[in-house]
């Protein structure tokens, strides 16, 4: 039975004091790569993904399309569009061993560590879409690496990602997806406040943006 959000898993406690320190990342993310899904699903109800994959469903119902799920973890966004029929599937995570999970679901075309605070090693205008649940929150991605993923998105490419509410303002992600609106690199297709688990409270923002 899922947790009341009160009681919040000390893991997820854990995961958002961690600093910029990539190497604390890796440790931590090393310990719970196994736990991760008994964890988030079981305990806490996480819907998040689910919410993500139905988001970007209705935004690009091509099943060819070729997506990229930024800070994929263990892989619980792509499972959900597999199943529905996406197959062209890329993930990248900075850490191994949550995608050594991921990989043992074998629905990602091509899994990579990377730091996504920095420049993807990834052409521009590739992915026709690109998914994140759960990885521009405390202590692990700012608003600045939005631009990046915009850059290697289509023209035409849908982005569809969570945001967590306590830094929609304070960390600049509310200005960072305006500025990009604003200088027509994007357009809001969807931009809700909602839940990340199944208590129904308010844990963020639910965005999709399509890339101009």
């Amino acid at each position: 039975m899922p947790v009341h959000k009160n009681e919040t898993s000390a893991f997820v406690s854990q995961a958002y004091s961690l600093t910029g320190d990539n190497q604390s990342h890796v440790d931590f993310y090393r310990q719970w790569a196994a736990d991760y899904d008994y964890e988030m699903l079981d305990k806490l109800g996480y819907t998040s993904p689910s919410t993500i994959a139905s988001l970007l469903i209705e935004h690009l119902p091509n099943k060819l399309s070729h997506i990229i799920d930024i800070g994929c973890g263990t892989g619980l966004t792509c499972t959900l569009l597999h199943g529905q029929g996406y197959s062209n599937l890329d993930g990248v995570d900075l850490s191994p061993d949550m995608l050594q999970v991921a990989d043992h679901r074998n629905i990602y075309r091509s899994l990579f560590t990377g730091d996504l605070n920095l420049p993807l090693d990834i052409e521009s205008n590739i992915y026709d879409a690109a998914v994140s649940s759960g990885t521009f929150t405390h202590g692990h991605v700012g608003a600045e690496p939005l631009e990046e993923v915009v850059r290697i998105l289509k023209p035409g490419g849908i982005l569809a990602i969570t945001v967590h509410r306590d830094l929609w303002l304070s960390h600049g992600f509310e200005a960072k997806l305006k500025s990009l609106a604003s200088s027509n690199a994007i357009k809001c297709l969807t931009l809700e406040e909602g839940s990340y688990y199944k208590d129904g409270a308010l844990e963020g923002w639910f965005c999709v943006y399509r890339k101009q």
